[in-house]
């Protein structure tokens, strides 16, 4: 019986590049695909519809299926999903679901749909477009946002600004940068505490939004002439710097200012013992840092962990530089970078 595995990236968001939206977009994301965690996601033919998943991913699971079912020509399948990652902590778990699920079943029945385009059924992509890039082709990676008025309405344009769980019916944005990551230690901090999400998250956008436009500035300086050339130059140092800099402008400082005090505390307990770049996952709680060798961090960041009574967990990770894994009856390849002739059909 034909069966399709899809394994997934995860990805870390950096920041929000403009909230302010006085050239006509809006958004913009700087991030990058991580090769673990990632979902493992099995799809096969069936003679009923099943989701085999831990309680907390069934609803959305089902969600996915349903979307996908009322676009496309599917029949019954068996989706089985063996690997996770933890929900709602800022890894991206969300994109990565619905894009692991909707890729084994579209694969599965012979479905050609590019990965934008499943984004767009799905529901993907509506704020940023960093998790679609990263299940797509990984590395780092920066979106050029969405087009943006808060004058008039079109299709697929943005005319408020909202998260990605508020935005439905938006294309996913262009990329305009793709880059492979250096072979880097990255260490991934989760402590044990509150995560912003749902309503909270639309509220901040409404009552928050639009940021000055001098922050927008500052962070599109720091990523053309500070954070590109420091990873097309391999300088781990000067990358560190961006990633400090960005904590402290635009939505990002909003982002970190509403976190638990826990949360700053690691942060700065990562910076004084060696980590470069400690900064803030989308919403969090997720912390990261860079390094050429994180073992020691790893293991002082756990003992903290427990000494302090936080709770929570960290691991040791790298980049992933070519996206989602599909494996069917005919093989293994990877999704790989869609040609610009499919991203230029969809947009």
């Amino acid at each position: 019986m034909r069966k399709v595995t899809v394994i997934t990236p995860s990805r870390l968001h950096f920041a929000l590049i403009d909230l302010n939206g006085s050239l006509g977009r809006v958004d913009g994301g700087i991030g990058l695909s991580l090769a673990y965690p990632g979902f493992k996601i099995i799809a096969q033919y069936s003679d009923e519809t099943n989701i085999i998943a831990p309680d907390e991913i069934l609803p959305r699971a089902n969600r996915i299926l349903s979307l996908l079912k009322d676009k496309c020509d599917i029949g019954n399948v068996t989706i089985k999903i063996e690997e996770n990652i933890p929900s709602h902590v800022g890894l991206g778990s969300g994109t990565q679901l619905s894009l692991g699920i909707a890729k084994a079943v579209c694969t599965l029945y012979d479905i050609d749909l590019t990965h934008q385009e499943i984004a767009f059924i799905v529901e993907r992509g509506g704020t940023s477009g960093i998790g679609i890039a990263a299940f797509s082709h990984g590395g780092f990676i920066v979106d050029g946002g969405h087009e943006f008025s808060k004058d008039k309405f079109c299709e697929g344009m943005k005319n408020s600004f909202l998260p990605s769980s508020a935005s439905k019916g938006i294309k996913p944005p262009p990329i305009i940068v793709r880059y492979d990551f250096p072979d880097w230690d990255i260490l991934v901090t989760i402590p044990n505490c509150k995560h912003i999400s749902g309503d909270d998250e639309v509220k901040l956008f409404q009552t928050l939004c639009p940021m000055p436009l001098e922050d927008v500035q500052k962070i599109a300086h720091i990523i053309l002439l500070k954070m590109l050339p420091s990873i097309v130059q391999n300088d781990i140092e000067s990358f560190g710097e961006a990633i400090d800099l960005i904590q402290n402008i635009g939505w990002k400082k909003v982002e970190i200012e509403k976190q638990d005090e826990i949360v700053r505390q690691m942060m700065t307990f990562l910076r004084e013992n060696g980590g470069y770049g400690v900064g803030l996952s989308s919403w969090g709680p997720a912390i990261f840092c860079f390094g050429e060798d994180l073992t020691k961090l790893q293991m002082i960041t756990n003992d903290y962990l427990i000494e302090n009574r936080i709770g929570g967990y960290c691991f040791l990770t790298h980049a992933n530089n070519s996206g989602a894994t599909v494996i069917d009856d005919n093989g293994t390849y990877r999704s790989g970078l869609e040609t610009a002739n499919q991203q230029r059909s969809f947009r």
